[in-house]
């Protein structure tokens, strides 16, 4: 069957037009990320200190059947990057408790920031990103985007982002690790949610579910609780970034 005289032509002009398209939602991406990245930098400087309870609980269905392990911790923390943790109660598998959920509670210790490094990562340069579209979630209007490393790691993940329009802070992340942390896992996804305090954006839930190579799956929960925040007295001319005024963006 033949094609009709100039298909050839529209589907080139049809091929330049989405091309265009594509280029237009890849400069807009990348000026929200850049955004962010800045108004991340404002709050964290803002940022003198912090106290929750938390809840941390995991649950392994696999060999031995299930198991489960949980903690209530008191959390503190202090600019520009001190954090200490106390176990206040713990419940359930021992070995569970020791091995996973202490290691990790002690590997967060150490790693001042390891809250602020899905917000801080996620940056034009070490990020390919796409506008896919906007919805309302975690009670505010928000761009939604994809994210991808530019070079995977077990340290960056590809996924979907959420970015607050009015103070472009990132509210939700779903994704996955860009490349396996471990041999032992087969897949790795998480869900973070954070919570508005004041002019700042701290976490809420995360959640991340690991298929385990040798068999069974793991859940690992945390919920963040209830923040009590001090703001840096310099800095409280800060309180701006809650105004709600929209960001302009590229269209």
């Amino acid at each position: 069957m033949r094609h009709p005289r100039g298909f050839s032509g529209v589907a080139v002009v049809l091929l330049l037009v989405w091309g265009s398209v594509a280029r237009a939602q890849d400069s807009r991406a990348a000026e929200i990320l850049s955004q962010v990245v800045m108004k991340n930098r404002e709050r964290q400087a803002a940022l003198a200190a912090y106290r929750s309870d938390r809840v941390y609980r995991i649950e392994y269905r696999g060999v031995g059947g299930l198991h489960v392990a949980q903690m209530q911790v008191h959390a503190e923390y202090r600019a520009p990057g001190t954090k200490h943790f106390t176990v206040t109660s713990e419940t359930g598998s021992k070995a569970f408790g020791d091995k996973v959920l202490r290691r990790l509670i002690d590997s967060e210790e150490e790693s001042s920031k390891a809250e602020n490094q899905v917000q801080m990562m996620v940056s034009p340069d070490k990020y390919d990103a796409q506008v896919t579209g906007h919805e309302r979630v975690c009670g505010v209007d928000a761009w939604v985007l994809d994210v991808k490393p530019k070079e995977p790691s077990k340290f960056n993940y590809s996924g979907r982002i959420w970015v607050s329009v009015d103070d472009m802070a990132i509210v939700r992340v779903v994704g996955h690790p860009a490349k396996n942390p471990s041999w032992l896992v087969n897949r790795t996804e998480f869900d973070s949610e954070y919570q508005r305090v004041g002019p700042f954006w701290l976490m809420a839930k995360n959640t991340t579910v690991s298929h385990v190579r040798l068999g069974g799956e793991a859940t690992l929960t945390i919920d963040y609780g209830k923040y009590t925040v001090d703001e840096a007295p310099e800095k409280a001319e800060t309180e701006h970034l809650n105004s709600g005024a929209p960001h302009p963006l590229p269209r």
